[in-house]
């Protein structure tokens, strides 16, 4: 699936992407965790640690349980975002509206390149999870997709750690969280959201040396 077409003005894409969603005040809720408050969901991050911790001790870690941990360790390095940012745990809210959605909104000034808002981000009202994520090029992607893909099945392959499908992981974290080179996109995802991280360039760099060091075969995906 095909966000946008590379040779589309940009004002064309944004036009578009605001019908999709109905209007530029439309903002889409969160699904993630869309039963639990934000105390329900860092209660439930405690007591995975601890269930984590627990297994590593006693040397029997389950496959599902590494599947797990991968996506626990997203989430977290989202949760570490936050507060790079400057924003607070209100973006785990159903409701919640990301505050970049405004030109008035001031950029903290220690936050890196990777996390400032790029025009798009700006201009397309959406909920603060897709600020997190360090790279750039994938957040413009799923805005402009506005609504012609399912929310819910993105979020939860990306980073509900409650339910691990399968084998199915989205992306790794090996590094600090705000660094794009830490991260790495699994081949199951871009098999199914290859659209997601078209044009990710520091991503598929990354993804290709992390996968070089475990003696794996470089992915290629569209630039």
């Amino acid at each position: 699936m095909e966000s946008s077409d590379e040779s589309t003005p940009r004002s064309q894409q944004l036009e578009a992407a605001n019908v999709r969603t109905g209007t530029i005040e439309c903002v889409r809720q969160n699904v993630c965790f869309h039963k639990l408050d934000t105390a329900g969901i860092l209660e439930l991050m405690k007591q995975y640690e601890v269930s984590a911790r627990q297994a590593h001790m006693l040397g029997s870690p389950r496959v599902d349980q590494l599947l797990t941990l991968i996506q626990f360790n997203v989430f977290r390095a989202l949760i570490s975002n936050t507060s790079t940012i400057g924003f607070t745990m209100e973006w785990l809210q159903e409701d919640a509206i990301s505050p970049w959605n405004s030109t008035y909104e001031p950029v903290n000034p220690s936050c890196p390149a990777s996390l400032q808002p790029s025009p798009i981000q700006r201009e397309i009202s959406h909920h603060p999870w897709i600020d997190l994520f360090p790279i750039p090029q994938m957040r413009d992607n799923m805005l402009l997709a506005g609504d012609t893909y399912d929310e819910y099945e993105l979020c939860n392959d990306l980073v509900d750690f409650c339910d691990v499908p399968n084998e199915r992981t989205g992306l790794i974290v090996w590094g600090e969280p705000w660094d794009p080179s830490g991260w790495e996109i699994s081949e199951s995802f871009l098999n199914r959201w290859g659209w997601v991280v078209k044009g990710c360039v520091e991503l598929l760099a990354s993804t290709n040396y992390w996968r070089a060091q475990r003696g794996e075969s470089e992915l290629v995906f569209k630039l």
